[in-house]
C-alpha cells in the first residue's frame, strides 16, 4: 500500500512540474529612430558600433551597403525603409545588430540598444498570416506598451527575391 501511495505522489509531482514549466524566449529590445522594436536574442550574433558602411550601386533603397566585420562583408539593412517608417532621428553613431544566419551575412542598422527581456511564448501576440515574408512576427507587451517583434527571415527572403538569388 505504501508503494502505491509513493507512486501516486510521484505521478502527481511530475504533472505539477510539467504544468509549471513555461516556455520563455529572451528578446533584445532596441530603438530605431525613437521607436522600440525587438528581435529574439538567439537571432543576434553580435552588436557592433563605429564601423563604416560602404555603399553599393544599384541596390534597393533598404540596403544601405556592406560593413566589414573582421574581414567578412555583411549586408546592412535599414528596417525602416521596409516597414514604411520615416527615419526622423538619425543615429548619433553607427550601431548594428549582426544577425545569426546559417548561410547569409546580414545586419540591421539601429539607433540604440535598450534592454533584454524574457517573454512567455504564449504572451507573444502573433500576426495572423504573417508567415515567413512578414516583417513582423507579432507584438508583446512591456511596461504598458506593445513592442513589435521583427522577423529576421523576412529580410533575408526579400534580399534573395530582389537580387535574384536562391
Amino acid at each position: 500500500m505504501n508503494e502505491e501511495l509513493i507512486e501516486k505522489i510521484g505521478e502527481n509531482n511530475v504533472k505539477v512540474e510539467v504544468e509549471d514549466e513555461k516556455r520563455m524566449t529572451t528578446w533584445l529590445v532596441f530603438a530605431i529612430s525613437g521607436k522600440k522594436y525587438a528581435v529574439r536574442s538567439a537571432d543576434v550574433l553580435e552588436i557592433i558600433r563605429d564601423v563604416s558602411v560602404y555603399r553599393l550601386p544599384f541596390m534597393p533603397p533598404y540596403i544601405e551597403g556592406v560593413l566589414n566585420r573582421r574581414g567578412d562583408p555583411f549586408t546592412v539593412v535599414n528596417p525602416l525603409a521596409l516597414i514604411g517608417v520615416e527615419n526622423t532621428t538619425p543615429p548619433s553613431e553607427p550601431l548594428f545588430l549582426i544577425l545569426k544566419r546559417v548561410d547569409d551575412q546580414l545586419s540591421l542598422h539601429i539607433s540604440d540598444i535598450l534592454f533584454f527581456t524574457e517573454v512567455e511564448d504564449s504572451d507573444l501576440n502573433l500576426i495572423p498570416g504573417g508567415g515567413e515574408d512578414g516583417f513582423f512576427l507579432g507584438t508583446f507587451g512591456y511596461g504598458g506598451e506593445e513592442i513589435p517583434a521583427l522577423n529576421p527571415n523576412s529580410f533575408e527572403n526579400l534580399i534573395r527575391k530582389d537580387l535574384g538569388s536562391s
